[in-house]
């Protein structure tokens, strides 16, 4: 009776200049889907500062990298750390805040903490909070264009600038410390003038592709584009890689990671945080699928694409990077 089950498209105050979005998650994928909302948000509002809440602390530069981002705190385990968050955040007087998506109850219960005069979020019949902007059920199944379509549903005024593809911007000092492991790890084994494939064999469940997939991609690639440099992204230092015989580096800080991506011409994993952190640092990525849907999850980014289902095959694969050299 108190909640939201019917949109509220409405003008928002003409005075809101702190903002404080709510993403309580720690995948790298759901927080790079934040970027378009973001963006558009920034060109939207100039003059005010976005504030966000998160869980993970390797994810905060991500985030910072991008215009009209403040200060990104970190929600930690323990009712001590939670209600200590809580009391800064209700010192800001935040004049919005906003709820990303439509299924999270600890979104919905930090932003009705926060004590935000506004609250946006998306209405529907289990919505049990008092929402001032809501927004109806999105077209599109992809969360980081939900999240846009957010903004243009409940916000009249002022008008809605969109951004639809994933992004972030590594400073100098990141961009510097990847060109010295690209120098280190490709430079001396790449063909000059060859274009550099990147790719990611590793994902979450069922999403990932065994090891002998990828093993028969790199001898099918071979064919396919004798001149191209692949390089393995690895998740850690103890991880082994797919061949030996390939350039391969593991990256830990997200920044100085999609820098490196970055330099890349193009760049091939499943379904994962790295294949959405390249398509976000402007690589033509190649999303492959076969446990999840690419409605869903696509890469979001200039020149990429998804193979899906039965078209997911090492030689399949190797042709389409192959054609996009």
């Amino acid at each position: 009776m108190l909640g939201t089950s019917q949109p509220k498209r409405m003008p928002l105050a003409a005075d809101t200049r702190r903002i404080l979005v709510v993403r309580l998650n720690k995948r790298l994928g759901n927080i790079l889907f934040l970027t378009p909302m973001l963006r558009s948000l920034s060109a939207s509002l100039p003059e005010a500062r976005i504030d966000l809440v998160i869980q993970s602390p390797a994810q905060i530069p991500l985030l910072q990298s991008l215009p009209g981002v403040g200060q990104v705190y970190i929600q930690k385990n323990g009712l001590f750390s939670l209600f200590g968050l809580l009391r800064r955040i209700r010192r800001e007087r935040y004049d919005l805040a906003i709820d990303p998506t439509g299924n999270s109850a600890s979104n919905r219960l930090g932003m009705a903490l926060s004590g935000a005069r506004q609250r946006l979020g998306f209405a529907n019949k289990d919505q049990w909070l008092p929402l001032t902007h809501a927004a109806g059920r999105s077209q599109s199944r992809h969360q980081a264009l939900q999240a846009v379509e957010l903004l243009t549903g409940a916000i009249a005024e002022p008008d809605i600038e969109c951004f639809d593809t994933l992004a972030v911007f590594p400073d100098n000092d990141a961009r510097d410390a990847a060109d010295q492991v690209w120098q280190r790890t490709v430079s001396q084994q790449a063909t000059p003038g060859g274009p550099v494939i990147g790719f990611f064999a590793r994902a979450t469940g069922r999403k990932q592709l065994p090891r002998h997939w990828w093993q028969a991609w790199i001898i099918a690639m071979r064919a396919a584009a004798p001149e191209a440099t692949l390089v393995e992204i690895l998740p850690g230092d103890d991880a082994q890689p797919v061949s030996v015989e390939l350039p391969h580096v593991a990256i830990k800080p997200l920044t100085e990671l999609a820098a490196f991506m970055a330099r890349c011409d193009q760049f091939v994993a499943a379904d994962s945080g790295p294949m959405h952190l390249a398509a976000a640092a402007g690589v033509p990525t190649v999303g492959l699928f076969q446990a999840t849907s690419p409605r869903d999850y696509a890469p979001l980014g200039q020149s990429c694409l998804s193979l899906e289902g039965k078209r997911v095959t090492p030689e399949l694969t190797a042709r389409t990077l192959a054609a996009r050299i």
